[in-house]
């Protein structure tokens, strides 16, 4: 057989499997001129929240994050927004949009500042907001890890390091034992998979460290630490409702003839989604068993902000916009705006079979161009889902108001509410109010 007979059939099987895959794996996009996006349809028990976490709003943490801000030169969060300190000025923020609902996290290295140190006072500030958000009929959803934890938890190498999972065990306890009489829901962990991958290869959270190895031990400890603790709470209080928040975020090839996007694309998806999927669906991760792991959840919180397009050549820094469609909207993360990869992330946790909470959604957007238009397209999508049978519960919108947001540090402004960091006057934004009608069906 002539050489290029050999090639004509090869060119025929790569055709062939190319087009396998796209059909099979199709990038959903809308003609969103063509949708009245203003016309939602939600059940009258639908929760509707928005959600902050510690580091970012309380001011004057001491703890693995801040350390990580000094070391590097990075941006100091300092007093962020003083929520320490006005946070019932700031449930006033919450109850003026009308929500019911409010996800907060609790910072670890304020209880235990120190590893034979418990601080009762900052427990009893913590039950105050509590008692203080119920007599507004305000319901909690605690986070117990937001990305911080205690400087000495560090030291001991953290979630590097498996036997330190007891520590985080006896800290979840402690906060649970003081909450669960009048919190139902919580949080175990946010988003392990960012909290791995960024502090363990892309060095961008702390530790900063750039191994592979790593991340995925890291990764494996921390939903063996969820797990561990899933089950201890339940064992203190039933009836209570605990998951994790995962951040799902949709890799799509990025030009979708090439075979090699493609297998970037699978591996990056299977890293970044199917294996912690994987330990809470079967018990396994990266082909190794995660103790207690399995059906470890009573909800699946969601965290969803977009796709990203994806080659061998990924940008491994947060310094370049990531590539978009030539029809879609980039966001000032530098990130397109993509509404419809929220049914698809619904879609992808549909196997674990519990019922799914929206934890997190929004967007960066300092002139409050693109939030109102981000909001009622991510909003159609859940109400379109939900008319079909998903299983979706809530929806807390990220941030209820302008904060730290990590490696991009005050750079970015997420909030329903502007924040002005020198007089740390909060104001309502149009999208606030948008937001406002729309919890109120006006």
């Amino acid at each position: 057989m002539l050489w290029w007979m050999y090639a004509l059939i090869a060119l025929i099987g790569y055709t062939v499997l190319v087009t396998i895959l796209c059909l099979k794996y199709p990038e959903r996009h809308y003609n969103w001129d063509d949708i009245d996006t203003g016309k939602l349809d939600f059940p009258s028990e639908f929760a509707w929240g928005v959600a902050t976490a510690s580091h970012q709003i309380e001011g004057g943490n001491v703890n693995n994050w801040s350390q990580f801000e000094s070391a590097t030169g990075k941006e100091l969060s300092g007093i962020a927004c003083d929520h320490w300190n006005k946070w019932k000025s700031d449930f006033d923020l919450i109850e003026k949009l009308g929500v019911g609902h409010y996800r907060f996290s609790i910072e670890w290295s304020r209880i235990q500042p120190n590893e034979s140190e418990w601080n009762e006072d900052a427990v009893a500030q913590y039950s105050a907001m509590i008692d203080e958000l119920i007599s507004r009929g305000i319901e909690p959803m605690v986070t117990l890890h937001h990305f911080s934890h205690p400087i000495w938890f560090e030291e001991k190498g953290g979630f590097l390091k498996n036997e330190n999972i007891h520590h985080w065990v006896s800290y979840c306890e402690k906060i649970f034992g003081v909450l669960s009489d009048r919190v139902t829901n919580w949080c175990t962990v946010n988003e392990p998979e960012v909290f791995s991958i960024m502090g363990y290869h892309m060095k961008l959270f702390p530790p900063g460290m750039g191994s592979i190895r790593k991340t995925i031990q890291v990764m494996k400890n921390v939903v063996e630490a969820h797990a561990t603790a899933y089950h201890a709470l339940k064992k203190i209080r039933a009836d209570a409702k605990i998951g994790l928040a995962k951040n799902v975020t949709i890799f799509d090839p990025l030009h979708r003839w090439n075979l090699i996007h493609w297998i970037t694309t699978f591996i990056l998806n299977h890293i970044w989604n199917g294996a912690i999927i994987s330990a809470l669906k079967r018990g396994r991760m990266f082909g190794r068993k995660i103790p207690n792991a399995k059906d470890s959840l009573d909800y699946m919180g969601l965290n969803y902000y977009t796709h990203a397009l994806v080659s061998p050549f990924l940008p491994q820094t947060i310094e370049v916009d990531l590539p978009k469609r030539s029809h879609e909207i980039m966001t000032e993360f530098g990130y397109p705006m993509y509404a419809e990869g929220l049914k698809r992330s619904v879609e992808l946790l549909k196997p674990l079979n519990v019922p799914i909470e929206i934890t997190e959604n929004g967007v960066a957007d300092s002139d409050d161009s693109l939030r109102p238009i981000h909001l009622k397209r991510h909003l159609w999508m859940i109400s379109e889902m939900i008319k079909s049978g998903a299983d979706i519960h809530s929806y807390y919108h990220w941030s209820l108001m302008d904060n730290f947001e990590w490696a991009e540090g005050y750079s970015l402004r997420f909030g329903l509410y502007h924040v002005d960091y020198e007089t740390q006057e909060r104001t309502l934004r149009s999208s606030g109010e948008l937001y406002r009608k729309i919890v109120s069906n006006e």
